[in-house]
């Protein structure tokens, strides 16, 4: 499949990432999106990371269409690789300028203002981030505002994003492999209290013959809802706390 795509505007890319492409879909990896990106915005990714696109630089709204090119484009067509972060340092540049020059402060749209930041987000420099905390929480919302907190945190831990270090070549510490390590099974973590299945999602309930509440897996719950004095307190997953 080629990704060769001519003609290709700052309009184009605007309209793919804000109109055509689902929220859900900007964070979570995907094999199936990355290769939409790929066939679509291959050779304009290649051509802004190589240091081209210089007219895009020159309006509000192809230097946001840039921003995008450089900072999430190339995340999704080198997945894993060291080039997925070969846009960033313009990226950034082109963030700092957008603040000094005021373009964001006269976006309107809220997730525009975010994807303006976010290249502040993934810098490396901690008081880049730190100061890109004050930021978000002025221009975006409180649920990135935690992310980019988290950012900080990370940063004056380990000093670098341990998640970046297998993809840049970077031999990791004990402290970050420890960071690194994927959690814990959901067939370790939880069991059906009736028929003891484990299983990663589980209903709380109780009913009148037992009125405390217990989990239960979804095999075991039909029988229990038809049973007088019935009550459903939520679905559990593996992963989150259990309430008593």
């Amino acid at each position: 499949m080629s990704d060769a795509r001519p003609g290709i505007g700052a309009e184009a890319v605007l309209h793919f990432w804000f109109n055509e492409s689902k929220p859900r879909q900007w964070f979570r990896r995907s094999d199936a999106f990355d290769a939409v990106v790929h066939h679509r915005f291959g050779a304009l990714t290649k051509q802004a990371c190589a240091g081209g696109l210089g007219s895009w630089e020159a309006e509000p709204e192809s230097a946001l269409a840039l921003v995008l090119v450089l900072d999430q484009f190339s995340r999704q067509i080198w997945r894993d690789q060291a080039r997925a972060f070969s846009g960033d340092a313009r990226a950034l540049a082109l963030s700092q300028r957008a603040f000094e020059l005021g373009w964001i402060e006269a976006e309107p749209v809220r997730v525009r203002r975010q994807f303006w930041l976010m290249p502040q987000l993934h810098s490396e420099c901690l008081e880049v981030v730190e100061a890109s905390v004050g930021l978000f929480d002025r221009y975006s919302d409180p649920a990135t505002t935690a992310i980019a907190k988290r950012h900080a945190d990370l940063l004056r831990r380990f000093g670098r994003y341990p998640h970046r270090n297998l993809a840049l070549g970077r031999r990791s510490t004990p402290p970050e492999l420890e960071l690194l390590q994927p959690p814990a099974a959901p067939a370790e973590t939880m069991c059906c209290e009736r028929c003891q299945a484990h299983g990663p999602i589980h209903y709380r309930v109780s009913t009148a013959l037992d009125p405390q509440w217990q989990l239960v897996c979804p095999q075991c719950w039909p029988s229990l809802r038809a049973q007088p004095g019935y009550r459903y307190g939520g679905t559990r997953k593996a992963n989150r706390r259990r309430r008593t």
